[in-house]
């Protein structure tokens, strides 16, 4: 018997960011891996018969969702992630649930709030994988600046997730101090 549809939007809403991380790691574009995400919702929806479990839609999603990031990313001419790592990224694994979820649907947010100029400076870094000095010289900047910019962006944001959390998380500089 088919899943009704209410029960897979409520499996593609707890996999969101699951689903959203594998099309953002092989888009290597946030705005893109949610316009992905919901792509598959709609797909899901349509194709909805043929569902008669939860896993298999969240087969499924990571699929599709694969597939339509790596037909951006060629059309973006991005180089393209080894099969192997996207066969990681859809591997069955342990349902961090809870607070991962919490966590990544927090930061998620809080990326949502900054300000294009901190997207971009994260987009650069992050999404196109350039070094600090590559980025000042790309913003005419000087790469202490863009260090420091980034310090910024990287405090607003774990400030911002412990605001939505309500808990304290670890500083790097604390990290470090524990691991020595």
């Amino acid at each position: 018997m088919p899943l009704p549809a209410d029960a897979i939007v409520q499996v593609l809403l707890r996999e969101r960011l699951r689903v959203t991380a594998l099309a953002a790691t092989v888009a290597r574009d946030a705005h893109t891996a949610d316009d992905i995400f919901q792509q598959v919702v709609l797909s899901a929806l349509e194709s909805a018969a043929h569902f008669n479990d939860t896993a298999h839609v969240v087969t499924w999603a990571l699929r599709a969702a694969r597939h339509r990031a790596i037909d951006f990313a060629r059309a973006k001419q991005l180089r393209p992630l080894p099969d192997e790592v996207l066969d990681l990224l859809e591997a069955p694994g342990d349902d961090f649930g809870g607070v991962w979820t919490d966590r990544g649907e927090a930061l998620h947010q809080c990326l949502g709030r900054l300000t294009p100029s901190a997207r971009t400076l994260l987009q650069l870094k992050y999404g196109d994988g350039l070094t600090a000095p590559a980025i000042a010289a790309r913003l005419r900047r000087s790469a202490d600046a863009v260090y420091q910019s980034l310090s910024r962006v990287h405090r607003a944001l774990r400030e911002c997730v412990q605001a939505r959390l309500g808990v304290e998380l670890p500083t790097a500089e604390a990290e470090g101090e524990a691991a020595t």
